[in-house]
């Protein structure tokens, strides 16, 4: 089965290959199943801008021009919502993957503080409800100095590259305390950018001034 948009006449198979994700075919994909879900679910698929073409033994399935997905003669409603998960989980690992390893290889995390990347319980929420976020978080240890804690969440969002981040200082109780991105611009807090590996590097550049802004005024540890 496909998992890449593809023009009339090329071979989607082929781009599965790549390690980088395909972003057309994701902004196409989600607004396939988007347009058939939900308050969309009475729909037909002339008004979601789906069509079918017939190769074989199997249908072509087309978001407006893009290739979405194939599926067999007969099929359901949910087995192509279904379809079309299936085959966006595949490309969302990719866009993981790729914002994973820039955030492993740059970001310089606090001492005593670990990076959290939960991909296989965010793939089941894709998988189950369509969600569209990868959760990713910066959490202390047992040996962090309560003064020195911080929480980071990162919900990365897997229709295109853009994100959102939450910085808190920590209160002995573990709850979050003062908001570390007060005061940040919106494009800081909220980022976009034209790849999940550039994403990546806008998070790390924001995470890293915050970071050291609250270093700086911390109290030192005893």
């Amino acid at each position: 089965m496909s998992t890449a948009p593809a023009p009339r006449g090329s071979d989607p198979e082929n781009r599965m290959i790549s390690s980088q994700p395909n972003l057309a075919y994701l902004k196409a994909a989600w607004a396939a199943h988007a347009s058939i879900s939900a308050e969309n679910c009475r729909r037909s698929y002339d008004e979601a801008g789906i069509s079918f073409e017939r190769v074989n033994h199997s249908w072509i399935v087309r978001k407006n021009d893009t290739q979405v997905s194939t599926m067999p003669l007969r099929y359901t409603r949910q087995e192509l919502r279904m379809g079309f998960l299936g085959r966006i989980e595949m490309e969302a690992r990719k866009a993981a993957a790729e914002i994973e390893a820039v955030l492993l290889r740059d970001l310089a995390l606090p001492e005593d503080h670990v990076l959290v990347v939960e991909l296989e319980e965010s793939m089941r929420h894709l998988r189950r409800r369509g969600h569209r976020a990868l959760a990713i978080f910066i959490v202390p240890t047992a040996a962090a100095p309560p003064s020195q804690r911080i929480g980071v969440e990162i919900q990365a969002f897997l229709d295109a590259p853009r994100a959102c981040l939450y910085v808190h200082a920590l209160q002995a109780d573990g709850h979050a305390g003062s908001d570390l991105l007060a005061g940040y611009p919106k494009r800081e807090r909220h980022p976009r950018a034209q790849t999940y590996g550039q994403l990546g590097q806008h998070i790390v550049g924001t995470l890293h001034d915050a970071l050291e802004r609250f270093a700086t005024r911390a109290p030192a540890a005893h």
